[in-house]
């Protein structure tokens, strides 16, 4: 049997008052619990109070506080489920409202706990569930009797007064551990943050620092507390940083950067962000949160660097030049005074490169760099456009003649050797110039124009400067719009080939005819290919050009053979340009089997040009096209630098006698003797001579008394259109080679 003596030495509200004098003073859940469960049970020596609490996950009741009930059965029911059926705390809990049981023994919720409760005479059970203010179940409150026995409307009531009572306990036992975790939770956020973070109060001194804020000033971080923040920031920052502090003080938070000197005087720039402090909805403070940013910082210094400097040289790049142009033509037109805009090309750098590498001419590049600033003036600027290309800008000048000397100072300091690890490097410079008062709508106009200057130095030998004239600029707008009227003719195939027949100097007989290319503009007539050919090799046009020429000449050549025109050659002549490609062979090879000729049916007629930039590779696609049969011709010879150095290594069948030496033949005798020259080297070299331009029956009679092989002129043939070829070769015209 439970039986306990009553004890009423103290009325319930006292013992209420107590229970909330130790809720106030912080005592021990455990403790309070009890002391609730002890004032209800002094109020009937029959009552037995329980107190239980649910669990993280609030599925089961764990035992909280129960003094007058036996060890063993708290210790039983601790852990028991809440749910419909499981007796009257686990059913109280699940349905959230009082749960009353007259008769444990009949009442089916204690199917699994009778025998337990019974056993320790227990009769009766009444069970309210403890609700937080967000209606969540936070244990339960019951009365158990040793006999069958329901409650009245008083005792019902002083079990709601002692349950509000736990609820109140737990719910302070609760939030106090809330609270203890977010000021963990906040002291931990504070010391161990990897920035520095520093507490100011309303007049902005130091209050705390965190050891992150520490590390700025070691050896003084003691004199920080206390002291105003204007004494870790630069004095430049301080009335800027001292505005975002008094906007953060009013409720506003703040972000911006400062920057302040580490112990080692270090200049360190700051992202810094001011938040108000409040405390009962009241700001009483200012948190200052600081991460360093210098890395960034300078990061972002080098990126914008990057964007308008050149990396190798350190000269302002081209993404810089338009602004710093606008900028100078303004200047020169508010000071009236003259601006001038120079091209700078180096001469001869390419070589560098391509002879002994890169790194040889970076640091040619580099030098130049140097030694051209060193000849202008601080407000000039230089702008290394890319390659061997730079562009000076020359505002504030007073005459135009003003810009000589500094060119003539920029020369001579670029041609100056330049020794690179024991190697002697020479480079010079052509320079294009243009001036202006700084009265123009577009200002990169006079880049434009400085740059047609350029590569007038550039065909003017070299090596010296040219100024912009409207002259220039026609003849350069000439030369665009040719190439425009150019790319048309090639889209359209506008363009037509004349075949010049080539005279056996024996027999008389055609053993040959040279393809020739005409172009009738529908505008402005037959243009010559002396004219539109080097702009074509300008442009890059050439190659289209030349792969057009060859397959209409395969194509006549073929006709021609249908006609039953056999025995005679087709010479096509070859750009530079088009024989230097890496597939050159591979699309010669591929019009020959196109048409169905043989090699030995085309002659591809070079210059001696070929040999300039790579002779070896060059004589290798000789002797390349030689495998295919195709036979080979040496044009304009003489004329070019001096090839006789390769001529005994080149594959070639023919040499082809410029015709500026047949010309005077006959009344000069330098050109008689070098013509000569020609034949005998050549025969003692087995190679044929075919001599051009020939038009008079004089120069005949010395071609054929000094052993001339072939004859091409006018005196024979002029270069005839499609169907006069056919038709001449079909009836050839009495040729006299007597004259």
């Amino acid at each position: 049997m439970n039986t306990r003596p009553g004890s009423h030495s103290k009325t319930f509200p006292e013992s209420q008052t107590d229970i909330l004098g130790m809720i106030a003073t912080d005592h021990h859940l455990g403790e309070i619990l009890s002391a609730i469960c002890q004032m209800q049970d002094a109020q009937s020596p029959e009552t037995f109070c329980s107190i239980l609490l649910t669990d993280a996950e609030g599925k089961r009741l764990l035992s909280g506080a129960a003094p007058g009930l036996p060890v063993e059965y708290s210790e039983a029911i601790h852990g028991m489920a809440i749910g419909p059926q499981e007796g009257t705390c686990g059913t109280a809990a699940f349905r959230r409202e009082l749960v009353v049981t007259e008769d444990i023994a009949r009442d089916p919720k204690w199917e699994r706990f009778r025998g337990l409760a019974l056993g320790h005479n227990l009769r009766s059970c009444w069970s309210v569930p403890l609700l937080s203010h967000q209606g969540s179940v936070l244990g339960t409150f019951a009365l158990y009797q040793n006999r069958t026995h329901a409650p009245d409307e008083a005792q019902i009531q002083r079990l709601a007064c002692a349950a509000q009572l736990a609820v109140i306990a737990i719910r302070h036992e609760r939030d106090g551990q809330r609270l203890e975790a977010s000021e963990q939770r906040f002291r931990s956020l504070f010391t161990y943050n990897p920035n520095p973070v520093f507490a100011l109060d309303l007049a902005g001194n130091i209050q705390s620092v965190n050891p992150a804020g520490l590390k700025l000033k070691p050896h003084t971080a003691t004199d920080f507390l206390g002291h105003h923040f204007s004494r870790l920031l630069l004095e430049e920052d301080l009335e800027r940083v001292s505005r975002h502090f008094y906007a953060a003080r009013a409720g506003e938070p703040q972000r911006f950067e400062a920057r302040l000197l580490d112990e080692s005087d270090n200049l360190l720039t700051m992202d810094i962000s001011n938040l108000p402090i409040m405390v009962n909805g009241e700001i009483v403070g200012v948190f200052g949160i600081a991460r360093d940013i210098s890395e960034q910082k300078h990061y972002e210094r080098q990126l914008s660097f990057n964007a308008c400097h050149d990396r190798l040289t350190g000269l302002l790049n081209r993404v810089s030049l338009e602004e710093r142009l606008m900028l100078d033509c303004h200047i020169s037109r508010r000071r009236k005074r003259r601006l001038a805009v120079m091209c700078i090309d180096l001469d001869g750098f390419k070589s560098i490169n391509d002879s002994i590498g890169h790194y040889f001419g970076d640091q040619v590049l580099i030098e130049v760099a140097q030694r051209m600033t060193r000849q202008v003036r601080p407000g000039d600027t230089i702008v290394r456009m890319g390659g061997d290309e730079f562009v000076v800008l020359l505002p504030d000048l007073l005459l135009d003649e003003d810009v000589v000397p500094v060119v003539e100072r920029l020369m001579a300091s670029i041609a100056r050797p330049y020794c690179i690890q024991g190697i002697d490097l020479h480079v010079s410079a052509s320079v294009g110039i243009t001036l202006s008062d700084g009265h123009i709508e577009q200002p990169m106009q006079l880049l434009q124009q400085a740059d047609m200057a350029m590569y007038k130095a550039k065909e003017q030998g070299r090596n010296n400067f040219q100024w912009y004239t409207s002259d220039l600029n026609q003849r350069v707008c000439e030369h665009a719009s040719l190439r425009n009227d150019l790319q048309k003719a090639i889209e359209t195939q506008s363009f037509k080939l004349h075949y010049q027949p080539q005279i056996d100097a024996r027999t008389g007989r055609v053993v040959g005819i040279e393809a020739l290319l005409r172009w009738a503009h529908p505008e402005k007539g037959f243009i010559s290919p002396a004219v539109f050919v080097p702009v074509a090799e300008d442009s890059g046009q050439i190659i289209p050009l030349s792969l057009w020429v060859l397959d209409t000449a395969c194509a006549q050549l073929r006709q021609l053979g249908e006609q039953g025109i056999t025995g005679i050659s087709m010479a096509v002549n070859i750009s530079p340009m088009h024989f230097q490609r890496g597939n050159f062979v591979q699309c010669v090879q591929a019009a020959l089997e196109k048409y169905g000729l043989g090699g030995e049916q085309l002659e591809l007629e070079i210059t001696e040009s070929i040999l300039l930039h790579n002779a070896e590779q060059a004589i290798d696609t000789l002797h390349r096209l030689k495998a295919l049969g195709v036979r080979i011709a040496l044009d304009d010879f003489g004329t070019g630098f001096s090839s006789l150095s390769y001529l005994k290594r080149l594959p070639i069948d023919k040499i082809k006698i410029d015709r500026s030496f047949i010309q005077e033949i006959s009344t000069d005798r330098h050109d008689a003797a070098i013509t000569q020259g020609i034949i005998s080297m050549a025969h003692h070299l087995s190679l044929t001579v075919v001599a051009e331009g020939v038009e008079t029956a004089s120069q005949v009679d010395f071609l054929t008394g000094s052993q001339c092989d072939v004859f091409q002129g006018y005196y024979f043939a002029k270069p005839m259109p499609c169907a006069e070829i056919e038709a001449f070769l079909c009836h050839p015209a009495c040729l006299s080679l007597t004259g």
